[in-house]
C-alpha cells in the first residue's frame, strides 16, 4: 500500500491536468492522499452495487494503523478540501452527522464529470472555443441562462444547508468557491456568444436585460421564476430562496436582501410581485413575475397586447351603450 501511495504521488507530480481537475488543483491544495480517496470512491462507483462507502472503511483503506486513521479524519470533515469543494458528498445529503466514521460517502457528480472530461482530453481552451458559435435564437439564449441558473442553484444548496444554519462553521472555508468560479466562467461564455451573434440585440430576453440594465443577480432571479413556472407550473418562489440563489456566501446573503425589498429595481419596475405573510417583511413572502415580464421574455410584445386588450374592452362597452345604428353612423362620421 505504501509503495502504491508513493507511486501515485510520483505520477501526480509528473502529470499535467488540463481540464476541470486542473482547475481544482490550481484553486485548492489537493495532495496525493486526497486523490487516493477520490480513486477509491471512483472505483467503488464503477464496480460496486452501492457507490457509497462508510468513512471508517474508507480511511482504513487509505491508512495503515489506527493512529493514522485518527489523524486522517479531517480528510472527510465538512470543512476539508474534498467536501468543501464538492468532490465527495454524503450518500444522503440530508444526513446530519458529526461522526464521519459512521457517515457514508460517495464521489460527486461534479468529480465524475471532471474525470470523464480529463480522460476524453477535453481542456479548458476547448470549452472556451466551443462557446463562440453565437446564439441562433432567443430560445438558445434562455436555455444558456437556465444552465447558468442551475449552477447558481447547485452552489446555493451546497453553501446554505437550511436545516443546519444554526451550526458553528469552523475555519474560513468557502464551500461554494469552485462553483462560483464556474459560474463566472459561464457568464463570460454567455457574453462571448452574444458578441458572436450580431442579431442578438433583437432577442427579446437580451433586449429586456439591456433596456432595464439588469445586474447578473437580478437576471438569475428572473430566470429562476421564469423556468420554475415553465417546468413546474408553479409561478411562486420563496423570497428567501431567491436571495440564497444569488449569494455565494453569508456576507452576500445579508447584502442581497436589497434585491427583494420595495426599493430594489425589480420591485420598483414592477417586474416582481410579492405576497408577504407579515406586512413589510419581504423575506416572509412568495414572489412571482409580473405577466408582462413573462410575455416579454417569451418574445410577446406585452405593451402592444395590453393596448389591444384595452381597445377591445372600450369597443365592447361602446357597443353596449349605443341605442341604434343611427347613433353608430353619426359617431363614425364625427370621427
Amino acid at each position: 500500500m505504501r509503495t502504491k501511495t508513493q507511486q501515485l504521488a510520483s505520477d501526480l507530480a509528473s502529470y499535467r491536468f488540463k481540464g476541470p481537475i486542473g482547475n481544482a488543483l490550481r484553486e485548492t491544495k489537493l495532495e496525493s492522499t486526497h486523490f487516493l480517496v477520490l480513486a477509491i470512491l471512483l472505483q467503488r462507483h464503477l464496480r460496486a452495487d452501492s457507490p457509497a462507502l462508510e468513512g471508517r472503511a474508507l480511511l482504513a483503506i487509505v491508512f495503515e494503523g489506527s493512529f493514522d486513521v485518527l489523524a486522517g479524519i479531517d480528510l472527510l470533515h465538512e470543512n476539508g478540501v474534498l467536501r468543501s469543494t464538492g468532490l465527495i458528498v454524503l450518500e444522503d445529503e440530508d444526513e446530519f452527522t458529526d461522526d464521519v466514521l459512521d457517515a457514508r460517502f460517495r464521489i460527486s457528480e461534479d468529480a465524475l464529470i471532471a474525470f470523464q472530461e480529463e480522460i476524453s482530453g477535453l481542456v479548458v481552451e476547448d470549452q472556451t472555443r466551443s462557446g463562440n458559435t453565437g446564439y441562433q435564437s432567443n430560445r438558445d439564449f434562455l436555455v444558456d441562462l437556465r444552465i447558468l441558473h442551475n449552477l447558481c442553484k447547485h452552489r446555493s444548496e451546497r453553501v446554505f444547508q437550511i436545516d443546519r444554519w444554526d451550526r458553528i462553521r469552523l475555519g474560513n472555508v468557502d464551500p461554494g468557491r469552485q462553483l462560483t468560479r464556474r459560474i463566472e466562467r459561464y457568464w463570460q461564455r454567455i457574453q462571448e456568444r452574444i458578441e458572436h451573434s450580431p442579431e442578438a440585440a433583437d432577442f427579446p430576453a437580451v433586449r429586456f436585460c439591456r433596456e432595464h440594465n439588469l445586474t447578473r443577480s437580478e437576471i438569475v432571479i428572473l430566470v429562476h421564476l421564469f423556468f420554475k413556472e415553465l417546468y413546474e407550473g408553479n409561478a411562486y418562489a420563496d423570497a428567501a430562496e431567491l436571495i440564497r440563489l444569488v449569494s455565494e456566501n453569508e456576507h452576500e446573503l445579508i447584502r442581497n436582501r436589497a434585491l427583494i425589498v420595495a426599493g430594489g429595481k425589480l420591485r420598483r419596475a414592477e417586474m416582481l410581485q410579492i405576497e408577504t405573510m407579515i406586512e413589510g417583511r419581504e423575506l416572509t413572502g412568495e414572489v412571482h413575475l409580473a405577466d408582462w415580464v413573462v410575455n416579454f421574455l417569451f418574445g410577446a410584445n406585452a405593451a402592444e397586447d395590453q393596448i389591444r386588450a384595452d381597445e377591445q374592452l372600450d369597443w365592447h362597452l361602446y357597443l353596449k351603450k349605443i341605442e341604434d345604428t343611427k347613433t353608430f353612423f353619426r359617431d363614425l362620421e364625427a370621427n
